[in-house]
């Protein structure tokens, strides 16, 4: 059992979740995992918006016929679409379509990088999209019908109140334990950032604060369950531009200061030129390693330590 995040608890969480309506700010969603986990500093660290998924069916006054499209395809019988269309090409039915943002609220259990909590929650609201059948084009397959090529789109009107719903809660401690375990590559580019950040100058500062992972579970080529995890930056906007590819010393030097200050903690340029969050981050590096190894010396040496090691040995997600 997951002494952190037993299940019980991850119940209560879904319930009450469920009872909050989104504001600004989300104060009453932080509030929720303080009462069910009050033992944690939580924090709400990165909001990802602009995906979308495919949602229910709705009359032309929004009444509700499903909640789920695909559902309704089978109970209307997904074997004969063509006569599927038959019935209800008059109808004026509606598909909708669930616009949401998700949520990433973390807290520490721990010193090391990897001892954290994730928390991810869909902010989901329900919108009309389209005609739920083209009366010009008879559905050839299911997908034609969930996902059309060329939808006939209609106005995106509100159905309902936005509201949340959980999508996943992660231990990072039992995700690590997870790949140090493996012998898989997937894994090794996320244990080596996590060595650099307890080896550099922004161990002391929450890795948890900084970023959330993406987590995915896959079968690979052999049927075996494999773990992918990559790291996001919460950096969201404000960062200084980037310097010019002539830029070096004092230049460089004062470019890395202010993307520190704006990062909130040392060594960003680096953290962020490995997570891929701005490619031209990478040459950067590059650039700053060659300061700190000729004329120029602004990097504590536990830095410029883990510099040389990517810089014989590059990576980046």
């Amino acid at each position: 059992m997951n002494a952190i995040l037993p299940p019980d608890r991850l119940t209560q969480l879904v319930g009450k979740i469920a009872e909050v309506r989104p504001k600004p700010g989300h104060g009453e969603l932080v509030q929720v995992l303080e009462s069910v986990f009050p033992d944690l500093d939580w924090v709400l660290v990165l909001s990802r918006k602009g995906w979308h998924r495919v949602g229910g069916v709705v009359d032309q006054r929004g009444h509700r016929i499903a909640d789920n499209i695909e559902h309704w395809i089978e109970d209307e019988g997904a074997d004969d679409l063509l006569d599927l269309f038959v019935r209800h090409e008059d109808d004026g039915l509606l598909a909708t379509k669930l616009c949401g943002t998700t949520h990433y609220l973390t807290a520490k259990t721990g010193d090391n990088p990897w001892e954290f909590v994730q928390v991810e929650v869909d902010e989901l609201r329900e919108v009309t999209d389209r005609q739920l059948f083209d009366p010009d084009n008879a559905p050839d397959s299911v997908e034609d019908v969930l996902e059309p090529e060329a939808p006939v789109a209609v106005d995106p009107t509100p159905l309902g109140n936005a509201r949340y719903s959980l999508r996943e809660a992660w231990n990072i401690a039992d995700t690590y334990q997870g790949m140090t375990s493996g012998s898989y590559g997937d894994s090794l580019f996320m244990l080596r950032i996590f060595d650099d950040w307890l080896a550099s100058s922004a161990h002391g500062n929450g890795f948890c604060r900084n970023f959330v992972l993406r987590i995915a579970n896959y079968k690979d080529r052999f049927g075996e369950m494999r773990l992918q995890a990559t790291p996001v930056s919460t950096v969201n906007g404000g960062m200084p531009p980037l310097p010019g590819f002539v830029d070096r010393g004092i230049e460089l030097s004062r470019f890395i200061a202010a993307y520190d200050k704006a990062a909130g903690y040392p060594m960003a340029w680096y953290f962020n030129a490995v997570a891929g969050t701005d490619e031209g981050l990478a040459g950067v590096a590059h650039a700053v390693f060659e300061d700190v190894t000729g004329a120029y010396d602004y990097l504590p040496e536990r830095d410029i330590v883990v510099l040389r090691q990517w810089t014989a040995d590059g990576y980046t997600f």
